[in-house]
Formats: structure tokens, sequence, C-alpha cells
């Protein structure tokens, strides 16, 4: 009989943080990446406003960007610890971006890489990956281009 006490209470233990985490994690807002009054919120729903595809290989990619280790030197930052991030409630405007590798008509095909590109993002973050950032940067970009912003945008970046 103390076998099964043992027992009983090891999958007591190991089931009460699974439960604990699951619930927590399933209740947790994604993170909300904001750009002046649009919020951008990564998802993996097929009906998202942007499909990126990240291909280093593509041979006209929309955006080139490299990731480098000095922040001053980056035309996009993105820095946080992943508890100041903050859901998208409240923006005036929500875009959603999913990331698809294997897109075949995705709106933007970017490349990402250490190599020298036309625009340098740095990323340190908790809650963002460095393709997410990419990610993010070039649909800001696109969005500021379809704005009419794309020249000042340019110029400043």
């Amino acid at each position: 009989m103390k076998r099964t006490h043992v027992f009983s209470l090891m999958v007591l233990i190991a089931a009460i943080p699974a439960a604990t985490a699951s619930s927590f994690f399933a209740s947790s807002a994604k993170p909300c990446f904001f750009a002046g009054n649009a919020g951008y919120e990564l998802t993996g729903s097929a009906s998202a406003d942007y499909i990126v595809r990240i291909d280093n290989n593509a041979a006209n990619p929309s955006l080139r960007m490299q990731v480098v280790d000095d922040a001053a030197a980056a035309d996009f930052v993105l820095v946080d610890d992943g508890e100041t991030a903050s859901s998208c409630k409240g923006a005036a405007a929500i875009k959603s971006v999913r990331l698809d590798p294997g897109a075949p008509a995705a709106d933007l095909t970017i490349a990402v890489s250490a190599q020298p590109a036309d625009y340098k993002i740095y990323v340190r973050s908790a809650s963002f990956t460095e393709q997410d950032a990419a990610a993010l940067f070039a649909v800001i970009w696109r969005t500021a281009r379809r704005a009419g912003l794309g020249r000042e945008f340019a110029e400043r970046h």
C-alpha cells in the first residue's frame, strides 16, 4: 500500500504545476507592439491582416534586414523584459501579423541575417524573437509606405 501512496503523491505533484502552467499561459494575452496609433499582434490565424514569409534565399525579398548587436546602429530596436509587454486592448487599430515560412502568396517576403543589409534591427526581448521583430518592422514599413510616409520613413531609417 505504501507504493500506491507514493505513486499517487508523485502524480499529484506533477499534475498541479502542469495544470497551473497551462491555465496561466492560456489566459495570458499575446504581446502587442505599438507604432503610432496602431497595435501589431502576432497571430497564427489564417485570416491575419498581413502574412510575412522569411526566406533568406529569395531572389527579390521586399526587405533585407541585418540583425545587429548594437542598438545605436539599428533602424529598428525592440527591447522588453517580458513583464512590460502589453496586449493590444485599447489600440485604435489592431493589425494581425502571421509568420508563415511556406506561404506561397505572402504579403511580404523578407530576408533576415547577420550579413549587411538595407535595414538593421536590434532585438532583446522576452516576448518577441528576431524573426517576430523583423516581421513587425516589415509590416510597419509597408504600412508607412502605403500611408504616404514611405519617403520620410525611408529617409529617417
